[in-house]
């Protein structure tokens, strides 16, 4: 404590020596706590932006996954349906006339007839016209689902020469 006489107007005010010291060094600790404060508070955004970015990675990497598994089993599950539309053909085609045992035919769908008027195999064809080509008995046969008829029947010469016939799947020269 500081005791001064009193002297007129001055008056003395009673300040402890260590007062200010401690004023500063509480400013500083404040300050220093409120930087703490906004680094952490500043971490932990960082760190939850990074969850969330990896979170996000996560859901659309197994999203892609998932759509991958499905495209396999569409896949598959088309490549089924066409063998199965295809047998169905064939036995469509099998009850109107004797198809050649043993073999597996290429089909193919008449697409543009336009393509085709010069070749005498495709005269009385239609677009949506089915082909079957049996290359080990050399024969095809053009088939109309339509109205479930056979138009034509002829032998197939595959040489080394093949034109195109505008199917959709194969390319053929014939001969009747």
């Amino acid at each position: 404590m500081d005791f001064r006489p009193d002297i007129g107007s001055n008056q003395a005010t009673h300040v402890p020596p260590h007062q200010p010291a401690q004023a500063a060094l509480s400013s500083k600790k404040r300050g220093n706590m409120i930087k703490r404060q906004k680094q952490m508070i500043l971490w932990l955004i960082i760190v939850i932006l990074f969850i969330a970015a990896i979170g996000t990675a996560a859901y659309y990497v197994k999203r892609y996954r998932d759509s991958q598994a499905q495209v396999k089993k569409l896949s598959a599950n088309s490549q089924q349906a066409a063998q199965d539309q295809n047998q169905q053909l064939i036995n469509a085609v099998g009850k109107l006339t004797p198809l050649p045992a043993n073999e597996t035919p290429t089909i193919a769908t008449v697409t543009d007839i336009t393509k085709l008027k010069d070749q005498p195999f495709f005269a009385n064809a239609k677009n949506g016209d089915k082909v079957l080509i049996y290359t080990q008995a050399k024969e095809a046969y053009l088939y109309r689902p339509s109205t479930n008829k056979l138009i034509n029947i002829a032998p197939v010469n595959l040489g080394a020469n093949q034109t195109s016939t505008g199917t959709s799947q194969t390319t053929t020269t014939t001969k009747k």
